[in-house]
């Protein structure tokens, strides 16, 4: 059905054969290319479901380079981002000074230029995509070079087509709208006012392009977060702004007709409050607005009829609390495609995250005696207060994409349905409830969907993989009805063949149980030749984010990781990897069983699974080692501080030391896990790390990128210093990267920290 993308090896000879050796070093897997190769991205399907961009280089270095797919035609280069560099431009001259680091170097000049931020028009014919903060458009049909529309001292970016001829854009804070062929400019927003701190977001056109949302914040009262960079010849302290901001909601049309926007009136909200999703109904006048208060415990989803309208109504289509806090995946918002009285959306009301379907019940026109029709429109009288919800999926399993098949009354959703570990592709007719499975022609996690409807036909984009299998890009025409056909194509295969004859260290799945009595999702590595006779030391491996799912079938931003633990077993060590306490992908009581206390259940997880590992699996209880970035790094340091019985080493990487410090950095994040620092100041003091730094008496190693603007690498630095001042020398090392924030990007630097951890583990786990 669909043309495959041959992407081959390019990888020179000697690092073939070194690779198919098997006998892996850290060097060989943090390289550049990587000998996993590289991964497409950026890729978007045109609305007419028959052409894919991506981005991508043949090579496995940057900079990536645009690619084009068709059915016709396979895949093919379109353009590299030193197409648009002007040859003409003059080279900076050298300084006889530039003896030292050099700031700017190759790794660095690769990265520059970037094309991003890619958008189809609505005909399928032109691309528009943004390089160094001007706009571009690309005529697929005539293959011409790019024409540049802006080329301006401050960047334009989330540019999007409002129709054939029109884009609109932020620049300066502020939204504007250009026509391609008239070459016109048009500001629709004056509330942007940088120097107050006072910012547009959230911009969303009607389907056409007659309308704009957006919302206005008002974050004047957050706190400037300081991250030093020291590699230049002057120390500069570039700001970031975090912390909380007060948002409204505004509408106002695309052609400029009015010099002020309509203010959408909402009920006030209470406490802290901010809009996950603003979406225009069918009608492309009303507006769809879902929004958080209550301290991250309240959910709202409005409908405003007819928005800024004499005829606005504003109806509250469903309000759910939850004491701990409200489900992201919640945040599932489609309004029907044709019919502006349908929402579906998705709330975790039952414990899982599952689809609803909210219908507003149509008023009645109501003439008055002289029978003069009152509602401004006369084709639609609006809304009743009453709203039915129906709830579409049921079990015990999570949604994870849901989105409408046009003229069908179906949706199309992804789920865990047939298995935590994996994703597969479901429709689901709204009336009748009749349910059924995309085919599907391998299993493995199916992520990141694009979904579009044309004309008869509904397309999906996603990317696939398998544990051993990396991520590749595929296109199904999605046709559940269609027995044997219709299942999902491989569109790249970027994959070198060198990777896939090696023999990885296979994951072995596995429930554990904990003190509680719930189940743990984990994996594991054995090591080479595993006998179970004998005693093997075992390494703990943490995912970072709290709230993220690694028990899978797949490949995901671990893949450092997975080969990492592919050499740990080589060189005879257990790896294990749990999905402890807060992890996505269990449902509400798993995902919110860390409330109050960060360091609570999902450290009795950690306690749990290894006793059940030193039980069943021949690891040696002396020899356990335990790793983990961000919250892993924050889990690794609790474990080494709070059970040394139990670890006999720890490698924190970019860790949350201390949660009062993240809450500055990331408050919304923080806030929903202990509340407000000053209001639950116990909470926090349980769930840092820094608490229990008296209690260190087994090696820690901290690693940390010093321009880190997530988890600043204050943390890192005051436990070193906590740990001096109680006289623990003998027990830390430390490491910084000068050049690194919170995800690293340099080989170098991988390479370095991860070989430290190696060595870390060998010292102390082996003898």
């Amino acid at each position: 059905m669909f043309k495959k993308l041959s992407l081959f090896c390019l990888f020179t000879f000697i690092l073939c054969q070194s690779v198919i050796s098997q006998t892996l070093t850290v060097s060989e897997i943090m390289r550049e290319p990587s000998i996993a190769g590289m991964r497409p991205d950026g890729e978007r399907l045109s609305p007419d479901g028959q052409k894919i961009i991506f981005l991508w280089n043949a090579e496995g270095q940057e900079p990536k380079e645009l690619y084009l797919w068709t059915q016709a035609r396979g895949a093919t280069k379109l353009l590299s981002p030193r197409d648009l560099l002007n040859p003409n431009q003059p080279t900076p001259s050298e300084s006889k000074l530039n003896y030292g680091l050099t700031v700017r170097d190759d790794f660095a000049k690769a990265r520059e230029n970037q094309l991003n931020s890619f958008e189809w028009s609505p005909d399928s014919n032109r691309l528009l995509f943004v390089q160094n903060g001007d706009l571009y458009v690309l005529n697929i049909q005539t293959n011409e070079r790019p024409k540049r529309l802006t080329k301006t001292q401050s960047p334009e970016f989330f540019a999007r087509w409002l129709d054939h001829k029109r884009i609109i854009f932020l620049q300066s804070g502020n939204i504007f709208a250009i026509d391609t062929e008239q070459f016109s400019l048009i500001q629709l927003s004056r509330e942007a006012n940088p120097t107050a701190f006072i910012s547009v977001g959230n911009v969303t056109p009607s389907k056409d392009g007659k309308m704009v949302a957006y919302t206005v914040s008002d974050s004047s009262r957050q706190r400037a977060l300081v991250v030093p960079n020291y590699l230049d010849e002057f120390t500069s302290a570039p700001t970031f702004r975090r912390g909380w901001s007060e948002q409204r909601v505004f509408a106002t049309p695309t052609d400029g007709s009015r010099d002020n926007p309509f203010e959408i009136k909402l009920p006030k909200s209470d406490g802290t409050s901010f809009f996950r999703v603003v979406k225009w109904a069918a009608d492309n006048k009303s507006l769809i607005l879902d929004r958080n208060d209550k301290d991250t415990k309240r959910r709202q989803l409005f409908y405003t009829h007819n928005a800024g309208s004499k005829a606005e109504k504003t109806i509250l289509v469903t309000e759910e609390t939850d004491e701990k806090w409200i489900a992201p995946l919640s945040s599932i918002i489609e309004p029907h495609p044709t019919d502006n009285s349908q929402i579906l959306f998705a709330s975790e009301r039952d414990g899982f995250n599952h689809l609803y379907l909210a219908t507003l019940e149509r008023d009645k026109s109501t003439p008055n005696p002289t029978g003069e029709v009152r509602q401004e429109n006369l084709t639609d009288a609006g809304f009743t207060e009453k709203v039915t919800i129906k709830q579409l999926t049921k079990g015990n399993f999570e949604i994870n994409f849901a989105n409408w098949r046009e003229k069908r009354e179906e949706i199309v959703f992804a789920s865990t349905e047939k298995n935590t570990a994996e994703r597969e592709f479901f429709t689901i007719h709204t009336q009748s409830g009749r349910k059924l499975e995309v085919p599907s022609g391998e299993n493995g996690m199916k992520t990141d969907a694009q979904l579009v409807n044309s004309n008869d036909y509904t397309y999906l984009l996603f990317k696939g993989s398998k544990w051993n299998q990396p991520t590749e890009l595929y296109l199904q025409r999605v046709c559940p009805e269609c027995r044997g056909l219709n299942v999902e194509e491989k569109i790249t295969n970027s994959t070198p063949e060198s990777f896939k004859k090696i023999a990885w260290a296979e994951p072995k799945f596995i429930d554990i149980p904990s003190r509680d009595g719930k189940q743990i999702k984990s994996k594991y590595y054995l090591p080479n030749g595993f006998d179970k006779t004998k005693k093997y030391p075992m390494v703990v491996f943490v995912h970072g984010a709290g709230y993220l799912q690694n028990t899978i079938n797949g490949w995901n931003n671990y893949f450092r990781e997975f080969m990492f633990h592919h050499i740990l077993t080589q060189k005879g060590y257990l790896v294990l990897d749990i999905d402890f306490r807060g992890s996505a992908g269990y449902g509400q009581a798993w995902r919110t069983d860390v409330y109050d206390f960060l360091g609570g259940k999902d450290y009795e997880d950690h306690l749990d699974a290894i006793d059940f590992m030193v039980k069943n699996y021949a690891v040696d209880a002396n020899k356990v080692g335990v790793y983990g970035g961000s919250y892993g790094g924050f889990m690794a340091g609790m474990l080494v501080l709070r059970a040394p019985d139990k670890i006999a080493a720890a490698a924190a990487l970019r860790p949350v030391f201390d949660w009062k410090n993240y809450y500055a950095s990331s408050p919304v994040y923080t806030a929903q896990r202990l509340g407000f620092p000053d209001k639950n100041p116990e909470a926090y003091q349980r769930s840092s790390s820094i608490t229990y730094a008296d209690k260190l008496q087994k090696p820690l190693l901290i690693l940390h990128g010093m321009v880190d603007d997530n988890v600043h690498v204050q943390d890192s630095v005051q436990m070193i210093e906590k740990l001096m001042r109680l006289e623990k020398t003998q027990y830390f090392e430390a490491m910084l990267y000068p050049a690194e924030n919170h995800a690293f990007a340099r080989p170098s630097s991988w390479t370095d920290e991860y070989q430290r951890i190696l060595n870390l583990f060998e010292k102390h786990l082996k003898n």
